[in-house]
């Protein structure tokens, strides 16, 4: 069935890419522990927002990433006790507690997605860009498609 081999395959391709091994090694430069996945993709949106002039609290971290907000509570914590983030209350509503990506941060996360691009270099250089470029657009709407089926659940 062909519903069957296209979990399948997404299960297998999500589980392989969220897998620990494969986007981390042991340790970083400076011999510090790397970042955990959803570590890493918090220190990516913490820098792009604040890259654009954004700032974000955990509320806006768990709608970006659709993380459940006591798994949000763990990532933060731990990455606040890395000293990668700190935590502040906004200017503009004294309710809001407002996340930065510190220095060390920042540099955890360059880290992290150096080897991300690498990873992927990779898999373009093992599948072809032809490949990928046919590829992207055939994603990019099977994101779309499930965002939209998410937000009708």
């Amino acid at each position: 069935m062909l519903e069957e081999e296209l979990l399948s395959v997404w299960l297998r391709l999500t589980s392989v890419i969220d897998n620990q091994r494969l986007a981390v090694s042991q340790t970083v430069p400076g011999g510090k522990a790397p970042l955990p996945f959803n570590e890493a993709m918090v220190c990516g949106l913490l820098y792009a927002a604040q890259a654009s002039g954004e700032s974000l609290t955990a509320s806006g971290l768990c709608r970006r990433t659709r993380i459940l907000k006591s798994q949000m509570n763990a990532i933060l914590r731990s990455l606040e006790s890395k000293g990668a983030i700190s935590r502040r209350q906004s200017q503009a509503d004294r309710r809001l507690v407002e996340l930065r990506l510190l220095p060390e941060g920042l540099a955890l996360y360059r880290e992290s997605h150096r080897r991300s691009v690498a990873m992927a270099g990779r898999l373009i250089d093992e599948m072809g860009e032809e490949r990928i470029r046919t590829l992207l657009p055939l994603l990019r709407q099977a994101a779309d498609i499930f965002e939209t089926i998410q937000q009708e659940v």
